[in-house]
């Protein structure tokens, strides 16, 4: 009974009405598996471009050094190259620079079409089973460019992801829609693509 009422009391002023835009920024997450073969060499992530102009230079900039990090930590338990360099590390010739470039990152929730008004507060049985709440829109899009030692392009890959998610009460981004789902999947998609095009 207690829960009930503090859940009550805690969701009684969240409104349901018109959409509201965001930003997802992750964080990136651990690989869903590792390669079967790492390539050989080893890979440098330079810093992550965000060019989407919607967002204003600050952000642009603070988002691409998180996800810099981020990347680079994905790319390393994925094993998708020997080993995972950084700067000032000298790069020699067999090892690769990856360039990745963020050009759309745009988030919008709305209210899920099945949900009912009021079920929020009275924690209905739609509540409890998780029945979804919002419509998380996410609109996607980036590039992965792989460089040799010298800035020669080897390969290229761009992706775009447009999904529709439904989020409950009880989902991990309910509070603070991030995308990092999304963006994991984006960035495993280039890495598969740009690392395959290297083997050709």
């Amino acid at each position: 009974m207690f829960k009930a009422h503090f859940l009550a009391a805690g969701l009684a002023s969240m409104a349901l009405t018109g959409c509201v835009s965001f930003t997802p920024a992750g964080p990136i997450s651990p690989p869903s598996q590792i390669v079967e073969r790492s390539l050989p060499g080893s890979a440098m992530i330079k810093d992550v471009k965000v060019t989407d102009q919607r967002l204003d230079e600050q952000t642009r900039r603070n988002i691409g050094n998180q996800l810099t990090a981020q990347i680079s930590q994905h790319v390393e338990k994925g094993e998708y190259f020997r080993r995972v360099i950084s700067f000032p590390a000298k790069l020699n010739e067999q090892d690769v620079q990856l360039q990745f470039d963020f050009s759309s990152l745009q988030g919008k929730r709305t209210p899920h079409p099945g949900y009912f008004p009021g079920a929020l507060l009275t924690l209905t049985i739609w509540i409890w089973v998780n029945g979804p709440i919002y419509v998380d829109k996410y609109d996607l899009a980036a590039e992965l460019q792989i460089l040799d030692s010298e800035g020669k392009q080897l390969a290229l890959s761009q992706k775009k992801l447009v999904v529709d998610k439904n989020t409950g009460l009880w989902d991990y981004d309910y509070m603070f829609p991030s995308g990092g789902q999304q963006l994991t999947e984006l960035v495993e998609q280039l890495l598969q693509d740009g690392t395959a095009q290297l083997t050709h």
